[in-house]
C-alpha cells in the first residue's frame, strides 16, 4: 500500500498545478460571460461545451508551454495536466460553481418574445 501511495503522490506532484487552475479559471470566464454564444450569433457556428473545452485547452496548452518557456521533459505533463483538470473540473469545480455562483441573467425586451 506503501508503494501505490507513493506512485500516486509522485504523480499528483508531477502535474502542473499553475496550468490546471488557470485553465479552469479561464473555462470558467469563458462559459460565464457566455463568449461562445456571443461568437456564434456572428458566425453561426455552434460547438459543443465538450469542444469549446477541447480547444481552449489546446490553444491554451500551446501558449503555455511557450510563455512559461518549458522543457521538452515538461512537455508530456501538459496534456495529462489537461485531462486531470478537465476530469477536476467537471466532477467537482462544475458542481461548486454551479451550486454557489449565481447564472448571469440576459435582459431581454418583451418584444424580443413570441
Amino acid at each position: 500500500m506503501e508503494i501505490v501511495m507513493e506512485k500516486y503522490s509522485e504523480f499528483l506532484n508531477a502535474l502542473d498545478w499553475v496550468y490546471i487552475f488557470s485553465f479552469i479559471l479561464i473555462t470558467q470566464a469563458i462559459k460565464y460571460y457566455k463568449l461562445p454564444e456571443f461568437i456564434g450569433n456572428g458566425t453561426d457556428i455552434r460547438l459543443k461545451n465538450r469542444v469549446q473545452v477541447a480547444i481552449i485547452g489546446l490553444v491554451y496548452g500551446v501558449i503555455y508551454f511557450f510563455v512559461r518557456d518549458c522543457e521538452l521533459s515538461q512537455l508530456l505533463w501538459i496534456p495529462v495536466s489537461f485531462i486531470f483538470a478537465t476530469g477536476f473540473h467537471k466532477f467537482l469545480f462544475e458542481f461548486a460553481f454551479d451550486k454557489f455562483l449565481p447564472k448571469k441573467k440576459v435582459d431581454t425586451s418583451n418584444e424580443d418574445l413570441l
